[in-house]
This record gives C-alpha cells, structure tokens and sequence, in this order.
C-alpha cells in the first residue's frame, strides 16, 4: 500500500487505477437506440473489460455505468458479457454484440428485450471520459 501511495505521488500511477477505476484504453464512443437510448462505451484496461454508460433506458440503469468483461471473436465482431451465477451454474449473459460495426443491445434486466444501436458523434461528443467514470460504483 506504501509502494501504491508513493506511486501517486510520485505521479507514475493514476489514482484511479488504484481505487478501483479501471483505466480507459480507448475513446469514448456513443451510440443510439430507435427511440433516443443511449449506450455510451469506453474499453478499459487491455481491452478486455468495457464500462458502458445507459440513458434513456429509465429504471436502475438509468445514468449508470456497468463495467463488463469483452471477448473479441475475430473478423470485426465482439461480445459484451458479464457472468451470472445461477443455482451452482455460471452463465453468460450476453449484453452487447458487434459484427461489422453495428452493436446489438440486450436488456441486462429484461430478457427478450434488445435493439439495434448507430453509432452518434453528437452523442459522443456530449459526454466525457470523467463523467462516465465517476458514474461508475465497483
């Protein structure tokens, strides 16, 4: 803990990493949904893990950022899972795929609900990095 405390001061480490934060290692990029949701993704560490920030899907995702494990398939295609215990079983529930640039949504909350996102540069533009990381509670 001395060694990570000195790190931060020293400036060789950001603070964020060491509290929990992952660190981005991509940009920030926003995409809509057919009647105005918005799915804002930013990949973090190794790209292996993404946070995705959720507005206009109301409920308890609204304005939350969720952090994710990534499996890139190959050939422009990618899915955004997270584990699910169920029973003694672990599942995969899928909550974003990609092919060819195009992102699927699935509701992490509500099974059979899903849609088609287009990426939005205007959208991308209205958030921040910051702001997307300080929605984000471990």
């Amino acid at each position: 803990m001395r060694v990570a405390v000195l790190l931060v001061l020293l400036g060789l480490a950001p603070a964020a990493a060491l509290a929990g934060t992952p660190n981005p290692s991509g940009p920030l990029k926003a995409y809509k949904g057919p009647e105005g949701q918005v799915v804002v993704m930013i990949l973090v560490g190794d790209d292996k893990q993404m946070l995705v920030h959720f507005r206009g899907l109301g409920g308890e995702l609204e304005a939350r950022t969720l952090l994710y494990n990534v499996e890139d398939l190959g050939h422009d295609s990618k899915t955004v899972y997270e584990n699910r215990k169920r029973g003694s079983k672990t599942i995969r529930w899928n909550v974003l795929t990609e092919r060819d640039g195009d992102w699927q949504f699935y509701h992490p909350t509500k099974p059979g609900t899903g849609f088609w996102l287009g990426y939005s540069e205007s959208a991308s533009s209205k958030f921040k990095i910051e702001d997307v990381l300080n929605a984000y509670k471990p």
